[in-house]
Parts: structure tokens; C-alpha cells; sequence
């Protein structure tokens, strides 16, 4: 890049979501048929090409930024700050004299404001799921960045972008939560078995593309198992949804409450945060259900998906917004935040909440997050001619 600090870090502008060619599926008016079809490429070795990612350019280290003060303001736009979260921001301006201004707002105003190329006004965006770091991204609105915590080999890689774009803070999987007298244990192990229960009449609930982890889902099976396995999938689920795939995820959890559906196809950390959040309706409505990871049937996958850290690329103060993001890597923080947020740690050797390790299991260790990353296109792609499809 040479020694001229005046020049741009990077060029910005790489659109993940270019067009995708249409995976093929054949017309199936009977959704028996479309099982029957499920079941076949369930059982298919994966065999679609995987895209390789084009090595870094260049990725910008902690410390001084040209012009820029270890001091000022950080503005940490984030769709979650719980009171919690409040102590773990104190201590940050404590440690390091930066003032931290934190404004919450939805992932949906955030990923709109980068689509009609507004600022994000922000020097540190946290948004919910992989697919919106890639869908801000896509849009430009995003800058690379690297901090310490990630060289010290306690944060995987597989957490990491390559090209320094976004970095999952905390991880997560879409789970099941579901009422044991309605629902078997075998139906909700699978993905596949998800959409059998729904085919006999168990009343499954999803949330909207935008505000859940369902593209993640289907870039998991479209890179996995296979492209066909991925559209029937997605199919089913449009056409076997109760109510249609709508709201987020908190409505689901309290159509689950209120008898309006036996199964929610959720994410652990949204369900978890809705059953303990000191209502005790809540609470009482969880201790009689289950919760349960899904997986393929044959490769036995599951697929994690991440609340993921990002820069926007006009962020005002760099060097701030690297300091705090190092912080939230620390492995003291990483508990907090497991904690705070039900949801697991990205840091190796950061302590879980108890709650959600009672009901440990192996979730996403097969795939990185960049592999999800490069298959998500093809999933919106997809969730996009489906939705058209059953209208």
C-alpha cells in the first residue's frame, strides 16, 4: 500500500450478492412428493463446487490510526444491549478513558440505512446474524480491520473473516424449542424431520428471513449436503409454516406459549433470552418444553451462525473502535457475554453460561463461518424464488 497514510486502507465494494444461477427443482404439487424428494438428496453426498476466497490484500492492526486520537468517542451501534451489557461498557471507558455512546437500533434499519447508501454513523456496528455482516458488506458499507485478540490463537479462525470484514463475537445455533407431548425427540434431531413433523400436522413456527438465522440454515445445507437439498428444504418450510414465516423470533416463542404452535424453529440464544427474562409466564411455559439441535441425517452437520462485530467504512474514530472491539474479545468479557446473552463463547477457553451448557452439544464444528459467508447469496437466492413460488 505504500507509506503514504493519506491513501484509502482498502477498496471498498465487493458485492457478495451477485447473481447466482438457478438450482433447478422439479414442479411437485403434493408435498409428500416434496418429502420423498427431501429424504433422496438428504442421503446424496455433497457434491456442489465450493468458491475460493481470494487471499487478503491488506489488514489494518491495532494501535494509532493517522490522524485519530487513542481518546474521543466511540459510537457502538448494536440491535442488543441488554442492562447487563452496561457494567462490560463502563469498565471499557474506565480502562481506557473512551467515552462509548451505544445506540440501539434493528438489524432491518441498520441493513436499510447501507442499501440506500446512508452512513451507518457509527464506529462499531454489532448485528445478529452472519448473513447480515455479509449483506452490509455486499453493500460497501463496511471496512476491514484486525485487532490483537485475534493473534493469540484464542479466537478460532473459523470465526474470523479472511478479508478482515466482519468477526463473530459470540455464536449460536437455530434450535428447535418444541412441546414434548406434540413433538418426538427423533423429529426434531434433524433438519429433515423439522418438516416431516410439520407434514403430519405439528404446527411449526419460523420467523421472517430478515430476522432470523434461516439463510444460514439453507447456505448450510446448499453447501453440505446439496443445492437440490437445500430449494426442497427451503420449500417445505415456506409451504408448512403456521401463519407463514413472520415476526422475529420473540413472537414465535410466545406463539409457542400460547398454544398456537408445538414447534419453534428458533435461535438458542433468542429462545433462552425470552424464557429467562423474568417473566414468570415465561419461565413456566419453558420448564415444559425441550430444546433440541437439529442436524443432517447423514453428515450429522448443524449449522452455527454468529453475532457478528463490524466497521462501517466511514467510521470517525478507528483507533477507538479497534480498542473496544480487542475488549470484547478479552476471555473475561466473552463469559460476561455468554452470560448475558445465552449464547456461546467464541474465545476457547471462556466459560459458557450454565444454562445453555446443561444442554451442550457439539453445534457447527464442521464448517467456518466464511464457507457460510460464501454460500449465503445462494441461499437468499433461493429463499427469494421460493417465496414467489407459494405466494
Amino acid at each position: 500500500m505504500g507509506d503514504d497514510k493519506g491513501k484509502a486502507i482498502l477498496q471498498l465494494g465487493i458485492n457478495t450478492f451477485a447473481r447466482i444461477p438457478k438450482n433447478s427443482i422439479r414442479s411437485m404439487s403434493i408435498l409428500l412428493r416434496l418429502l420423498l424428494a427431501l429424504a433422496v438428496v438428504f442421503t446424496a453426498l455433497a457434491c456442489n463446487d465450493k468458491s475460493a476466497k481470494q487471499a487478503p490484500v491488506i489488514k489494518a492492526g491495532p494501535g494509532a490510526i493517522a490522524g485519530q486520537t487513542a481518546g474521543g468517542k466511540v459510537r457502538f451501534v448494536t440491535t442488543r444491549f441488554r442492562t447487563q451489557d452496561a457494567d462490560l461498557i463502563k469498565t471499557f471507558e474506565q480502562q481506557n478513558g473512551v467515552e462509548v455512546e451505544v445506540v440501539v437500533r434493528s438489524a432491518s434499519e441498520i441493513v436499510r440505512a447501507a442499501a440506500d447508501k446512508q452512513s451507518l454513523s457509527a464506529d462499531v456496528v454489532l448485528v445478529p446474524t452472519l448473513e447480515d455482516a455479509a449483506r452490509l458488506r455486499g453493500f460497501g458499507a463496511l471496512q476491514p480491520f484486525f485487532v490483537q485478540a485475534f493473534t493469540s490463537g484464542e479466537i478460532g479462525d473459523k470465526y474470523l473473516d479472511n478479508e478482515g470484514y466482519w468477526a463473530g463475537l459470540t455464536q449460536w445455533s437455530m434450535v428447535a424449542v418444541y412441546n414434548p407431548l406434540v413433538v418426538s425427540l427423533d423429529e426434531t434431531s434433524s433438519y429433515q424431520g423439522i418438516v416431516s413433523a410439520a407434514n403430519r400436522g405439528v404446527r411449526i413456527g419460523v420467523a421472517h428471513p430478515d430476522s432470523s438465522g434461516l439463510a444460514g440454515v439453507v447456505a448450510g445445507i446448499y453447501n453440505a449436503v446439496s443445492p437440490q437439498a437445500a430449494s426442497v428444504w427451503t420449500e417445505l418450510i415456506y409451504r408448512r409454516a403456521n401463519g407463514g414465516l413472520a415476526g422475529n423470533d420473540a413472537y414465535q416463542m410466545e406463539r409457542l406459549r400460547r398454544g398456537e404452535i408445538d414447534l419453534a424453529f428458533v435461535s438458542l440464544g433468542a429462545a433462552t433470552r425470552w424464557i429467562l427474562n423474568g417473566d414468570p409466564t415465561h419461565f413456566k411455559a419453558g420448564e415444559t418444553w425441550r430444546i433440541q439441535y437439529p442436524r443432517t441425517p447423514v453428515n450429522n452437520n448443524n449449522f452455527f451462525n454468529m453475532t457478528c462485530l463490524t466497521m462501517p467504512a466511514d467510521a470517525p474514530n478507528r483507533d477507538g473502535a479497534v480498542r473496544l472491539i480487542n475488549y470484547l474479545y478479552g476471555q473475561e468479557v466473552q463469559a460476561q457475554l455468554s452470560t448475558n446473552w445465552f449464547e456461546y463463547p467464541v474465545h476457547v477457553y471462556a466459560k459458557a453460561d450454565d444454562y445453555i451448557l446443561q444442554n451442550m452439544q457439539d453445534i457447527g464444528r464442521k464448517l467456518r463461518g466464511e464457507v457460510l459467508e460464501q454460500n449465503i447469496p445462494a441461499a437468499w437466492s433461493i429463499i427469494n424464488q421460493t417465496a414467489q413460488k407459494v405466494q
